[in-house]
């Protein structure tokens, strides 16, 4: 996938230059520096362009992939105020704009459920203290926001399927799976603690029952299976069952921790077998949450997030047919994590 800007963005030094005029941009009901404004437009530019050359021209599906990024503005009532003020039924207008308001973003709710892409963001906070992520490893296309549309048709496969390097390429890496890299770094003056989350955002057919997730932090990997229905976690082969394991345990060595994500099922003359024991998403909508603790200035963190349909999961059916799995991962300073 190409980054969404092409060149630097400006960086934001010293005190905020200010909007003029009376109309302001806002976003979420706040006032944007014109730094923000001009960020966010040329975000937009470049999605937009982006999103084209994928094949994407829907309107509708650029703006709530572009919402998703942080990309959009309030939207502006100055012709509404014009209309109260010359129309002389402006308690008409001003009902019917909401009305007109309230279908619409019904609409988008409803359209949200259909979004199947990969979103990776920042809060305003920390984009104001510096933050930047890029693709690839040199940043030479610094920004606040990243996205990648889905692995599409993907077969269940299996867990010693995923590569030994998968996170060693940066970028978007889609095979029989989904898989993305990128980087975070610390572009400001002063040490910030960065908390982040990886969430769902959207899904059909109830395919995160069978979605299995590595994400690498730094080139740690820990893995992640929806819980089963009773509440406890997911592993393969099931608890109960010691006939069988995998012969070599994949991507052991990579573990953040090995000892209580995998475990040995039994021993048969030379050949170990091993049991897999994903760590349970901490709620419906999210996968997992972490805090990178004194974040320096010009330090580079590395994330890599990994998505299969676990074929040995026996929720992997034909029922999965046809269905998406949408995830955001967001990134904020530690005081703003919610």
């Amino acid at each position: 996938m190409d980054e969404l800007n092409n060149k630097k963005q400006p960086k934001i030094t010293g005190a905020e230059r200010k909007q003029r005029g009376p109309f302001k941009k806002r976003r979420a009901g706040i006032v944007l520096s014109k730094d923000e404004v001009i960020k966010i437009k040329q975000g937009r530019k470049k999605l937009r362009k982006q999103m084209r050359e994928m094949g994407i021209k829907s309107k509708k599906e650029f703006e709530l992939t572009a919402s998703s990024l942080g990309l959009y503005f309030d939207k502006n009532r100055r012709f509404a105020i014009i209309i109260w003020l010359f129309s002389g039924k402006g308690l008409w207008a001003l009902l019917g704009a909401g009305a007109l308001a309230m279908l619409m973003l019904y609409g988008l709710s409803a359209i949200t459920d259909l979004r199947g892409h990969f979103t990776i963001s920042m809060s305003d906070e920390l984009f104001r203290e510096g933050f930047t992520i890029s693709e690839t490893r040199g940043f030479e296309n610094p920004t606040s926001h990243l996205f990648a549309t889905p692995a599409e048709a993907v077969p269940c496969i299996s867990i010693v399927n995923i590569p030994e390097n998968v996170d060693e390429i940066d970028g978007a890496h889609h095979d029989n799976y989904f898989a993305y890299t990128f980087y975070v770094r610390n572009d400001g003056e002063s040490a910030q603690n960065m908390s982040w989350q990886l969430r769902l955002n959207s899904e059909s057919n109830n395919v995160s029952s069978a979605a299995w997730i590595m994400l690498f932090v730094d080139g740690k990997m820990t893995l992640y299976a929806k819980a089963n229905e009773d509440g406890t976690p997911q592993m393969l082969p099931l608890q109960n069952d010691n006939t069988r394991g995998y012969v070599k345990a994949p991507l052991y060595e990579l573990a953040a921790d090995p000892e209580g994500q995998y475990e040995v099922v039994k021993k048969s003359g030379s050949l170990t077998y091993w049991r897999v024991k994903p760590k349970a998403f901490l709620s419906g909508s999210l996968v997992e949450n972490g805090l990178v603790e004194q974040f320096e200035p010009q330090d580079v963190h590395r994330f890599t997030v990994v998505i299969w349909l676990e074929g040995d999961d026996p929720q992997c059916t034909n029922d999965l047919i046809d269905g998406h799995l949408g995830m955001d991962f967001f990134m904020q300073l530690e005081d703003s994590l919610i």
